[in-house]
């Protein structure tokens, strides 16, 4: 049982080098016909106005070809990378976070120590807010503050 496993392997093996061989070494030969028609065979065509086309061993032509897969990074490398870049990330909103949390309670500040507040409109005429407006942009200010101060501290 053990010699027919052996040789079973042996058959494969050696079924599968040859192919790989034999792949190799083919040549395809293309031609145009005078009816414009491009063609491709095995055998070389009759007439003197062809193209002879070689094959590589698919794991030759790519080793060959793309020498830089060989650099490609390991798994744990292109995790390594992915995690710095988040990391990055992170601390990039974190600042941008502490920056506009800053904002949000410089303008509830602002908004809390003055009765008339001007603001510039989207106009860029300067105009005052009516106790209304003010009470809407200090709760919007409280809710940048929650949303912002958090976002800082973690």
């Amino acid at each position: 049982m053990n010699i027919r496993h052996s040789v079973t392997i042996a058959l494969w093996l050696a079924v599968i080098l040859s192919t790989n061989v034999i792949a190799k070494d083919i040549a395809i030969y293309r031609w145009v016909d005078e009816n414009n028609v491009v063609h491709f065979s095995q055998h070389q065509p009759q007439t003197s106005n062809y193209s002879q086309l070689t094959t590589f061993s698919s794991y030759k032509a790519r080793k060959e070809e793309l020498p830089e897969q060989a650099k490609l990074p390991s798994v744990d490398e292109q995790l390594a990378k992915y995690e710095q870049e988040k990391a990055d990330i992170q601390a990039k909103n974190k600042k941008i976070a502490e920056t506009n949390c800053k904002a949000a309670q410089l303008n509830e500040k602002m908004l809390n120590s003055f009765d008339k507040v001007m603001v510039t409109g989207p106009d860029g005429k300067n105009k005052t807010l009516s106790k209304k407006e003010t009470k809407a942009q200090l709760a919007l200010s409280k809710k940048h503050i929650n949303m912002y101060c958090e976002q800082s501290k973690s």
